[in-house]
């Protein structure tokens, strides 16, 4: 009974980190990156992949949504992760209204879509040949929250130091309050 029920909070676990359904999951070829593709993008034309990144801008057409996203690696979670880091950009074509105000600038997306071309784009006076993805599932991201660590004691080995008498230093713990 009791791997009945490690076993069902697993099974639980599992299907609600998820961020894309299993059958886009089960198509995707995870093999393919973003450097072949952008290298020799028609023979990759049909195939299905996942990328992320960060938005650089949204455009609405009338049947269409163009999102154009600097591309960035992924974590486990299929999240983007070293943002400073990229090998170029790619196009996602949404067949559908995606409001502007919420697909901005700066926000993280990750994308499981099918390669169907190239297309340029013009960047501060240079023209880029990138990637287009038509997307079957978008997942942006919740903003990342800006935390401030607050370290519980002052120093490396703090106890180590005062082994036999553990006192409390002058900076230990207290809530940290920017504006008194």
């Amino acid at each position: 009974m009791k791997n009945f029920f490690i076993l069902l909070i697993l099974w639980c676990l599992s299907i609600s980190c998820a961020p894309f359904s299993k059958e886009l999951m089960r198509q995707v070829d995870e093999s393919i990156t973003f450097q072949e593709v952008k290298k020799n993008p028609l023979t990759y034309i049909g195939k299905q992949i996942l990328w992320g990144g960060v938005i650089v801008e949204t455009k609405n057409r009338p049947e269409e949504t163009i999102i154009v996203v600097r591309q960035t690696e992924l974590d486990y979670e299929r999240r983007p992760v070293d943002l400073h880091q990229s090998f170029g950009r790619f196009l996602v074509k949404y067949q559908d209204f995606l409001d502007p105000a919420i697909f901005q600038s700066g926000r993280e997306i990750s994308v499981i879509g099918e390669v169907i071309g190239i297309e340029k784009i013009p960047l501060e006076g240079i023209t880029l040949t990138v990637p287009v993805i038509l997307a079957k599932e978008i997942k942006l991201w919740e903003k990342a929250p800006k935390y401030i660590y607050v370290y519980p004691w002052y120093g490396h080995f703090y106890f180590y130091y005062h082994y036999p008498y553990h006192y409390h230093h002058y900076y230990y713990w207290r809530p940290y309050r920017p504006y008194r």
